[in-house]
């Protein structure tokens, strides 16, 4: 009989990735939304992958955690808790004129 782990896992699956630089909260719900929230850069280390930088929208955030919302099929999920200097705002179609950009920080 075949089991669970047998059964080819459908492509959306496959896709997902560990992020080693998650940092989930103790109590995630009392972060209060932001919404629409802001543009960022977010820093996300993917195992088996490495490093990435993707676009997102920082939505709930405290001195020491930053939600961020990402459309990448690696998440497996709509973003990721992370450290907030991992997240930089970004300024859509505004030239940078430094190039460390506003840690979250």
């Amino acid at each position: 009989m075949a089991t669970m782990s047998d059964r080819p896992q459908p492509p959306h699956v496959l896709a997902q990735r560990v992020v080693v630089n998650r940092n989930w909260p103790r109590n995630p719900r009392s972060f209060r939304d932001h919404r629409p929230g802001f543009p960022v850069m977010a820093r996300l280390v993917f195992e088996g992958e490495g490093e990435a930088w993707l676009a997102g929208h920082a939505v709930r955030w405290d001195a020491t955690h930053v939600y961020v919302e990402i459309d990448d099929a690696r998440l497996g999920s709509n973003g990721v808790w992370l450290k907030p200097a991992d997240v930089y705002r970004a300024a859509p179609d505004e030239p940078d004129d430094d190039s460390s950009g506003d840690s979250m920080a």
